[in-house]
């Protein structure tokens, strides 16, 4: 039986590369983003996932006109600014999109996914498990997605609907470029595609597992930040405060 994907911020990056994996393996595509993809899906919605009386409308309309089976929360912002300087308005605007619009969509689709036994897939960030300087914004609203797909899962267990938590790091997409504050990130090595990661998604969509880290070295970081929080805050503030850094990546 054909199943459909419903997927936030799909005109680029992530979004894009698991709306062209997903149809790949045979689903009907449905995207919400601002900007209309350069790729052809079964059903686009242009919506500010920032304006929750758009969030509602644009419900209905999908719910009238598809089924859907995996709800992939992927929209987001990054926001790159020490906590004296930041603005209030930007830490809004990162919440609303980044942790608020998740919430408020999951549970506008809650009903239709168990009914379909489906599956929740929220793309999360190695900064919801590694607190970095200058991104504690934007950690603050992936430590609360985090906790939502945690809790979330939990509450659905008999259900049967599937909840995958994202844990990413850096992948080439522009990103950071997006980002809101003054602060540039300094360049990370070793980052992965777009392609590599929504393939690691699929497989671990098809394999029902509550969550994966993408690059899986990250693993290593999130270790040590943990085991030495001292040595980890010294090289991390270090890191920021090189002022060589440019904006070029996730």
């Amino acid at each position: 039986m054909e199943k459909t994907a419903l997927i936030t911020g799909i005109s680029k990056g992530l979004g894009k590369a698991l709306a062209l994996k997903f149809k790949k393996e045979g689903f009907k595509i449905v995207g919400i983003s601002r900007t209309q993809p350069d790729f052809t899906i079964d059903g686009y919605y242009k919506t500010d996932l920032t304006d929750f009386s758009q969030i509602e409308k644009v419900s209905r309309e999908i719910l009238k006109e598809w089924n859907v089976d995996v709800l992939i929360n992927n929209a987001g912002i990054g926001i790159y600014e020490s906590w004296e300087d930041m603005s209030i308005n930007d830490l809004r605007k990162v919440f609303d999109l980044n942790f608020f619009s998740v919430i408020y969509l999951t549970k506008l689709f809650l009903p239709e996914i168990k009914k379909r036994k489906g599956s929740i897939i929220n793309v999360s960030s190695v900064a919801g498990k590694l607190y970095v300087p200058y991104m504690g914004g934007y950690c603050a609203s992936k430590y609360a997605l985090n906790a939502f797909s945690d809790s979330l899962r939990a509450e659905l267990i008999e259900d049967d609907v599937h909840v995958l938590n994202l844990i990413v790091g850096r992948i080439s997409t522009g990103f950071s470029g997006r980002a809101l504050g003054s602060k540039k990130p300094p360049s990370t090595p070793f980052g992965s595609s777009p392609e590599k990661f929504a393939d690691a998604v699929y497989r671990a969509y098809l394999k029902k597992k509550r969550e994966i880290i993408f690059p899986g070295w990250y693993r290593f970081f999130i270790w040590f930040s943990k085991a030495f929080p001292s040595i980890y805050d010294r090289l991390s503030y270090k890191k920021w405060n090189d002022h060589s850094f440019s904006r070029t990546s996730r």
